[in-house]
């Protein structure tokens, strides 16, 4: 298990270009409104471990919203540069091109 977390942060860092995330709040506000339904699977291209997204899925019953929010919050915790660079590929890979673009031009311009 430490050695996946060192693995992941590692990945993180590697791919650091980009503006940093500020903090959950503003990164629900600009991806967790507007993809909730998508969460599991913008996990997926962000790293999270599946046994974390399962572990995720199932507290949550279904609440997308709560799902996000829950996800980002990982996310945030086990990558050691958060950015916004990272947030726009994965939205890109899960086919979400209009988010990516809308933080694009908010967050990396």
């Amino acid at each position: 298990m430490l050695v996946q977390l060192i693995a992941l942060s590692f990945l993180c860092s590697l791919n650091g270009d980009g503006a940093e995330v500020p903090d959950l709040k503003t990164l629900m506000s600009s991806v967790g409104d507007k993809c909730a339904p998508e969460w599991y699977r913008l996990g997926l291209e962000l790293d999270i471990p599946v046994s974390d997204l399962d572990i995720i899925q199932s507290d949550c019953l279904n609440k997308c919203q709560e799902g996000m929010r829950m996800m980002l919050q990982k996310w945030l915790k086990i990558c050691v540069n958060p950015t916004w660079k990272q947030i726009v590929i994965a939205l890109q890979r899960i086919r979400n091109t209009s988010v990516a673009k809308d933080i694009e031009k908010e967050q990396l311009n």
